[in-house]
Formats: C-alpha cells, sequence, structure tokens
C-alpha cells in the first residue's frame, strides 16, 4: 500500500494527479463528503477568522464567544448552539421556519425547546437573517423577524448552519464524465457510478448525509471489489441529533406512515416511570420512547425517542426494523432492568394494549 498526501485533481475517470505524483487505479471510490452552504449575505471568512463562521471552524475556536448568533435551528445548529450555550455563550437562535428542528414532528422536539427556555435560549423563529457589519471590533447581525421588522442583534460571531451540500468542485468531477442526480453523484444499489470501476459513498451520493451512512457505504465497496456480492439496501438508517436531550428516529414517523395510508398502532412510554431515567437524570424534561407499527400485523414500522443518552438505544431501534421484529416480538423481548432499554419494551406493550 502506498499513502499519498494531498489534495488529488482527476483528469479522467481512473487518473488523478497529487502534486508531482500521477497516480492510474483499475478502481476509484470519491468519497469528497460535503461542506456548510453559504447565504448570500453572509459569506465565510476565507481564513475561518472572520465574524461568519460554519459548523467546521465552530468545531476549532480557541475562545467561547461572548456572543452567538445561530443561523439555522436544524439539528446541526441545535447541537452546536447547546453545546456553547453550556460552555457559557449566550445564543440567539434565528430560524425562518415556524419551529425549531423542522426535520423531527413537535412531540420530539418539545422538550429541547424546554431546554432552551429553562437555559435563557432566545429563538426567534420565523426570521431571516440578512446580514453582518462590523465597527471598530464590534459585529452586528442584520434580521428581519416574524412581523417583518428589521433587528439588530449585537454578536462575536455568527454561525450559519443553514444545511450541507456535496464537494463536487475542484478535485476534476467535470473531468469523469460520471452521470449526476441533481446536485448528487448518480450511483446504483451497489454504489456505482456511470463509469465502470468508479464508485461514489456518502454525503456526496445524497441523503442522509451522515457518517454512518457512507461508513456502511464504504465497507461495502471494498467487499465489492474484492469480489463479493453486495447491495446497499438498509431497512433503515438512523437519524440522531445530539442536543440535550437527544432525540433518536428510526423508520418511519407517524406523519409518514399517514401520508403512506397505513393504518398503525402506537405506543408510547415516559421516562418518568422508568427506574433508570429516575436515578439518572433522564426522566427530566417529558422525554419518552414512542414505537409505531402496522395495526394488522404488528410489524414495527419506527420507533423515535427523546431523552437524556437515548442515541445508544438507537441501535436497537434499528436491529428491530432490520430483523422485522413486531410488536410482540419486542414486548416479549426479557429487557434487563433497571435500564433505560426496558422503555422501547413497555412502548411495544402500550401499542398492543
Amino acid at each position: 500500500m502506498r499513502v499519498i498526501s494531498g489534495w488529488a485533481v482527476f483528469e479522467n475517470a481512473k487518473t488523478c494527479s497529487i502534486g508531482d505524483d500521477k497516480i492510474t487505479a483499475k478502481n476509484v471510490i470519491l468519497a469528497t463528503g460535503s461542506k456548510s452552504v453559504e447565504l448570500g449575505g453572509l459569506p465565510f471568512a476565507k481564513n475561518g477568522d472572520g465574524p461568519i463562521i460554519s459548523s467546521t471552524e465552530a468545531l476549532d475556536l480557541t475562545e467561547v464567544p461572548k456572543k452567538l448568533a445561530v443561523v439555522g435551528a436544524g439539528y446541526i445548529g441545535m447541537e452546536l448552539g447547546i453545546a456553547y450555550r453550556k460552555l457559557g455563550s449566550e445564543v440567539t437562535f434565528i430560524e425562518a421556519e415556524k419551529a425549531i428542528l423542522p426535520g423531527f414532528d413537535k412531540q420530539l422536539s418539545a422538550p429541547v425547546s424546554k431546554w432552551l427556555r429553562d437555559h435563557k435560549v432566545a429563538v426567534q423563529t420565523g426570521s431571516f437573517a440578512k446580514s453582518v457589519s462590523s465597527k471598530d471590533g464590534k459585529h452586528t447581525l442584520v434580521y428581519t423577524d416574524k412581523t417583518g421588522a428589521e433587528v439588530k442583534l449585537a454578536c462575536d460571531k455568527t454561525l450559519v448552519t443553514v444545511g450541507r451540500k456535496p464537494n463536487t468542485e475542484g478535485w476534476g468531477l467535470e473531468n469523469m464524465a460520471i452521470d449526476m442526480d441533481g446536485i448528487f453523484v448518480k450511483i446504483d444499489a451497489g454504489c456505482r457510478t456511470s463509469m465502470r470501476g468508479v464508485y461514489a459513498i456518502g454525503d456526496l451520493v445524497g441523503e442522509p448525509m451522515l457518517a454512518h451512512k457512507a461508513s456502511a457505504q464504504g465497507e461495502m465497496v471494498a467487499e465489492i471489489i474484492a469480489g463479493k456480492r453486495r447491495s446497499f439496501a438498509p431497512a433503515a438508517i438512523p437519524a440522531v441529533c445530539f442536543t440535550d436531550p437527544e432525540i433518536v428516529s428510526v423508520g418511519m414517523t407517524p406523519a409518514q406512515a399517514k401520508t403512506a395510508g397505513i393504518e398503525t398502532a402506537e405506543g408510547k412510554f415516559r421516562w418518568a416511570a422508568n427506574g433508570r431515567a429516575l436515578t439518572n437524570g433522564t426522566a427530566d424534561g417529558g422525554g419518552f420512547v414512542r414505537i409505531l407499527a402496522r395495526k394488522d400485523t404488528g410489524l414495527i414500522l419506527g420507533i423515535q425517542a427523546v431523552g437524556k443518552h437515548v442515541s445508544e438505544l438507537s441501535g436497537e431501534f434499528v436491529l428491530a426494523i432490520e430483523m422485522n421484529a413486531s410488536l410482540q416480538d419486542m414486548a416479549g423481548t426479557i429487557h434487563a432492568h433497571p435500564t433505560l432499554s426496558e422503555a422501547t419494551m413497555e412502548a411495544a406493550l402500550s401499542a398492543l394494549s
């Protein structure tokens, strides 16, 4: 194996240059990831030193900003904004939608909203960031609130987290004659592109743009290149929001099942009735586990949870859906006591009652 460090630029589908080195390969895996989306009036500083930063710079600050404005209250903005509030920043969220965490339903986001209120975090929904002005080393974010009025907010840093887009520029994708699917690279179930021997994985190929999806695809492609027959067809990919409290969503939500016309049975179990949660503080804040299944067969369609440390339950949730478990399977599986996982069993029993 030869390792060469540097930025690769492809001349064609199988040949790239890295500095003075030129490499031709039989198989190529494209895994260039994604980058933060810029807003027109809020460009990121080229050196990362300016008042407007992306999530990348937010993870590399050497000082905690006294006042932090976060533009975008999706999962990335929420995760970082809450982390900086815990570090002592005065945080204000500016969100264009009517509610925070628009990717999750209100039941799941409500405990996070409670945490924000309890910790004096300002949230301006229905608001649009316009620009940041600087004078004498001080910065001001200008935005319009939900009434349409212009508001000026003094802040040390403005963190823009309005989404991510695939890294498709600057490394010669245009020279590879690869088919695209909108802004993403088009692939089949084996992550093969339209060019033989060229594969693409991760954020480059579309939603969900999650690290664990990329890892699973990379492992699969390695096995395909080694001669094994594989395809990427997971029954579910877990989505985790590492806020306080955490949110996990696996499989179908009630809204998605309703849109699909599926008659469902739903069960919910609150942490306030879970012994382990009561002893470690998880019960605070109104969290719960919710399980959704087909009403006719009991087949589990989706599981969601909100609460402290619930990301650790995501594996159980995914496995249940991946193995086509039913409510009866989950309810009849003996869970250790006292553990948080008991709540999943109790939610299944609730759905069966």
